[in-house]
């Protein structure tokens, strides 16, 4: 899957052509912010995805606000990474390298926050999350399983 590392500059290269409407800025010149709303099947979501050269896009759901099911066996909001005040979604597995540098985020981390938002929103109706995947378990949820 590894090929050659996109630049910052190939990244935003990549969203304005598939993506025109999110709009972008750089804090530096080795990462980019980008905003725009994406509608996967009933609402719409106003998403933010922060990238910089050597790690992984962190997306977060800027509006509406993300409901939480504080009873779900699933956990209150299933498929994030914590603060649940802050949460980033859980797009792709880092242990199994299903994202590297070398890919574009406009043909892989936005197709997959429409897919994650399609599962939140069939999860926030029937209680269960049919997206699959593995999400790591948070490691104070380990350290109380071990003792």
């Amino acid at each position: 899957m590894s090929g050659r590392i996109k630049t910052i500059e190939q990244q935003i290269a990549g969203m304005r052509a598939d993506w025109p409407l999110f709009r972008v800025r750089k804090p530096d010149r080795h990462s980019a912010v980008w905003t725009g709303e994406l509608k996967p099947q009933f609402s719409k979501y106003r998403i933010e995805i922060r990238y910089a050269l050597g790690d992984f896009p962190e997306v977060r759901v800027l509006a509406p606000e993300l409901t939480r099911l504080p009873e779900n066996p699933e956990g209150p909001l299933p498929h994030v990474y914590r603060p649940l005040t802050d949460p980033t979604l859980c797009l792709f597995d880092p242990a199994t390298d299903e994202w590297d540098g070398s890919m574009l985020i406009s043909r892989t981390t936005i197709p997959w926050s429409i897919d994650w938002l399609t599962f939140y929103e069939f999860w926030l109706m029937t209680g269960s999350w049919s997206g699959g995947g593995r999400h790591p378990e948070p490691s104070h949820q380990r350290a109380e399983a071990q003792q």
